[in-house]
């Protein structure tokens, strides 16, 4: 029998655990208030095993078993569901004051309530062993006295009453303080069975005992199903917060890049658009003001450079839009079928007509076509070549081939220029980087990063390479279209659009 007590003790332990858990990191006050009904069960089955072992001892007979075990049983039993119905009014008409203190000091409450609740069961046993002679007798031997009938029917009353309080709101409440209708509704059949069975020890005496502990188990495995869901969800909550915070922490790089990225770009205008504006500004002012005393080859030489100016600032334009369109992530492709002599044949019909004459094309193995966006092709190759043209005073060449899988095909512009600084080519397609400083090349460093850019976007690769002895060769790969017999598939997408969308 001991047994039994002992596994109820337990139950309600686990059971007052896990309910004020449940208060301290953010529960209802009546949660706490439950928490401490199911702590009062717990600690006077203390006093109350005790005595039952005195009772063992001394025989159904002494004082221990007709005046102080069954008091302690009334006390136990029928007490816990009184209390619970006590505690839901003490919250329901607690101060706001100090409902707001007990929310923000959520430990020191649970602290100062448990220590009452130790008080009351210390208070609550010493009474009853203290007066036990004084006290009428609830058990005659083995049997039940009038007073003890009177005792258990007052008890039943209580129980019934504070069921009746208890699930009037019921469905308000959240599921952990749901279930102790459970607990209350077996004490009423405790109660029922100990006014049946009048006598100790029997069958009716046994069955309320193991409901009342039946009700433990079934109390604490719903709590601990219910605690087992909310950790679930707070671990998925958890989940979702760090994905978010992660998908945070990228747009705030993203954001960071973002901001570096159009820094650098309003640096490199600054510097790179002074020095043009400030040759024509020069030029313009010699005509204005010396026109007069100026040669007709001197005026045709200032127009020549002002026009070379003029176009390098639309160079740097046209750049720099295509530029805003094309960083990593925002490149739209619409790729097709591009037959290489198509691509190449584009590329030298757009040139002027003294740039075409110095470039000699070879346009690779027939019917050879790649699966790239026809617009980025040209715009990438079409870089290459007036770089060339540019900066390459002898022929260029312009020539498609397969690599040596057969999967690729390889663009080449080669020149006979003066090359690149061996320790420049590592930052040759980087953004805003450029020759300038160390050779004849001008520009604000955005032709190259583009086109690795545009390249990257349709799959391919562009890379640089020294010709010796002297010259440069840029190279563009693109993997070659699956059923060459295709074509591209709108003249519109052919000839016309801006390169990145």
């Amino acid at each position: 029998m001991l047994a039994i007590f002992v596994l109820m003790a337990a139950a309600d332990l686990l059971t007052t655990h896990l309910l004020l858990q449940q208060f301290l990191v953010g529960g209802r006050l009546a949660t706490l208030g439950l928490s401490l009904a199911y702590l009062y069960s717990s600690l006077m089955m203390l006093p109350y095993v005790v005595v039952f072992a005195q009772v063992q001892r001394w025989g159904p007979s002494s004082i221990w078993a007709e005046v102080c075990l069954p008091w302690l049983a009334v006390i136990l039993f029928f007490g816990f569901p009184v209390l619970v119905a006590v505690q839901q009014g003490v919250v329901a008409a607690l101060p706001a004051r100090l409902g707001r203190q007990a929310r923000t000091r959520r430990r020191a409450a649970a602290a100062i309530a448990a220590a009452l609740i130790l008080a009351l069961v210390a208070a609550v046993t010493g009474l009853v062993i203290g007066a036990a002679d004084r006290l009428p007798s609830l058990y005659q031997g083995d049997m039940q006295t009038t007073a003890g009938m009177w005792a258990v029917s007052a008890g039943l009353l209580a129980v019934a009453v504070s069921l009746l309080a208890v699930t009037r709101d019921l469905s308000h409440r959240p599921p952990v303080e749901r279930w102790v209708v459970v607990a209350i509704s077996a004490s009423l059949g405790a109660a029922s069975l100990h006014i049946v069975a009048s006598q100790r020890y029997t069958l009716g005496w046994y069955a309320g005992r193991v409901a009342l502990l039946i009700s433990s188990g079934v109390v604490l495995v719903a709590l601990l199903a219910e605690t087992a869901t909310l950790y679930r969800q707070l671990s998925a909550a958890h989940h979702e917060l760090s994905r978010r915070a992660e998908h945070l922490a990228a747009a705030n790089l993203e954001l960071e890049a973002t901001g570096t990225w159009k820094s650098d770009i309003i640096a490199t205008l600054t510097h790179e658009i002074n020095q043009p504006l400030a040759v024509i500004s020069a030029y313009s002012e010699e005509l204005t003001h010396e026109w007069d005393t100026t040669t007709d080859d001197e005026r045709r030489a200032a127009v020549q450079a002002l026009g070379k100016r003029v176009d390098q600032l639309l160079d740097m334009a046209a750049h720099l839009l295509a530029l805003c369109r094309a960083e990593p992530g925002q490149i739209h492709t619409q790729p097709v079928a591009l037959p290489v002599r198509q691509a190449l044949t584009r590329v030298t019909d757009n040139l002027p007509k003294k740039a075409r004459k110095r470039v000699d094309a070879t346009y690779g193995p027939p019917a050879a076509a790649v699966w790239a966006d026809p617009v980025h092709t040209h715009e990438v190759l079409t870089n290459f070549v007036t770089n060339a043209v540019k900066y390459s005073p002898g022929d260029i060449r312009l020539s498609a081939a397969l690599d040596d899988t057969g999967n690729d095909i390889l663009f080449a512009v080669s020149d006979e220029g003066d090359g690149v600084p061996p320790d420049f080519v590592a930052h040759l397609f980087d953004r805003f980087t450029q020759v300038g400083q160390t050779g004849p090349r001008t520009g604000a460093g955005f032709g190259l990063y583009l086109s690795k850019l545009l390249a990257e976007a349709n799959h391919g690769q562009v890379w640089y390479e020294a010709v010796v002895p002297h010259g440069s060769r840029f190279v563009l790969r693109l993997p070659r279209a699956q059923q060459s017999s295709q074509t591209a598939a709108s003249l519109d997408l052919m000839n016309g659009e801006p390169p990145p969308q």
